[in-house]
């Protein structure tokens, strides 16, 4: 009877572990406008929703695995990406030239919704919404 129940809970275990969010890149495609920032290590204010969508900001992800970040309607950031499993890796282009990577890590995604955060001194975690085609 033990062994049933350890069984049991060890399947259980193994079922919840996952039970991660997965994404590859063609599931990302299109435009996410941003709905809230939020700073774990509260080291900044977060953002809400009205002020986001003054600022227009927004993440774009096309099928040429290119990204772009829009903030109060210029290009904030851009550059590469690619996506596998629960991460999206960013390799952005900087203006002198260079490139600096870092990942985005998925702790939600649906066909509608994202949220992804940055791990580190400059932790965030953004929760966006995918517009209508």
């Amino acid at each position: 009877m033990k062994e049933l129940k350890f069984s049991l809970f060890f399947v259980c275990i193994c079922f919840i572990l996952s039970c991660k969010p997965s994404v590859n890149s063609t599931g990302l495609y299109g435009k996410w406008d941003y709905i809230k920032i939020e700073h774990p290590t509260h080291d900044r204010p977060d953002i809400a929703a009205p002020e986001l969508k003054q600022q227009g900001a927004s993440i774009e992800f096309s099928k040429d695995s290119t990204f772009v970040i829009m903030w109060g309607g210029q290009a904030l950031s851009k550059g590469k990406f690619t996506a596998d499993g629960d991460k999206i890796q960013i390799n952005e282009s900087l203006p002198d030239g260079t490139t600096r990577s870092f990942v985005f890590y998925i702790t939600k995604i649906s066909y509608t919704e994202i949220t992804f955060e940055t791990k580190g001194s400059e932790n965030s975690r953004v929760t966006a919404v995918r517009e209508s085609p």
